[in-house]
């Protein structure tokens, strides 16, 4: 596709002309870069980029996350599970409070669900995963896989004290992080979503 193609889709998709991709363009080369700094390179006024900025902001076509860059903390441990359940809005929900779940995504194919997980200790990964998914009736198939390179960085949120507040043989165990961002989300426990 060329790029005068790319840009008549894109504007008529997400209505951004070609200095909002170039502010974009310049924001994902460099996500530190100034106002001023991308006004100097597209001969714009610094207002002027702050505005289409605020706007593309708003809308969702850019985004800012601050997290963990997993290509530079070869310590952490990243994995990927995929599983098939019957009940994904639970996994869901189990998701929304464990402070080792980082992300999780409901799709199609004979795998339904795909969580993104992260510990220093790949034993508290397996027996979170014993806690939440393997005991659950509702769930058939498991497959966790470590995540040993990556082309380009991955960031990811990521709680860092949670560790040091865990039991080292269940992490998951008054873990007043966990039972806070669950009563914080409203969500129910695990022992409850077990018995439904």
């Amino acid at each position: 596709m060329s790029a005068h193609v790319f840009l008549k889709v894109m504007k008529k998709n997400f209505n951004i002309d070609s200095t909002d991709k170039a502010i974009i363009d310049q924001l994902q080369h460099d996500p530190s870069i100034t106002h001023s700094k991308i006004a100097e390179i597209l001969g714009l006024s610094q207002p002027a980029i702050g505005a289409r900025i605020k706007k593309l902001a708003e809308r969702g076509l850019i985004a800012t996350q601050i997290g963990v860059n997993f290509q530079q903390i070869p310590e952490l441990n990243l994995i990927r599970v995929n599983l098939k359940t019957t009940r994904p809005e639970d996994i869901m929900e189990l998701c929304e409070y464990c402070p080792f779940v980082i992300n999780a995504i409901k799709s199609t194919g004979d795998y339904n669900m795909t969580l993104f997980m992260a510990s220093r200790n790949l034993k508290h990964l397996d027996a979170v995963m014993d806690r939440h998914f393997r005991n659950k009736p509702y769930v058939f198939r498991i497959q966790m896989d470590l995540v040993t390179s990556m082309a380009s960085p991955i960031i990811f949120p990521l709680n860092l004290t949670v560790e040091s507040l865990v039991n080292t043989d269940d992490p998951c165990k008054g873990n007043p992080v966990c039972a806070a961002d669950r009563k914080r989300a409203g969500v129910r426990s695990p022992e409850e979503l077990n018995l439904m």
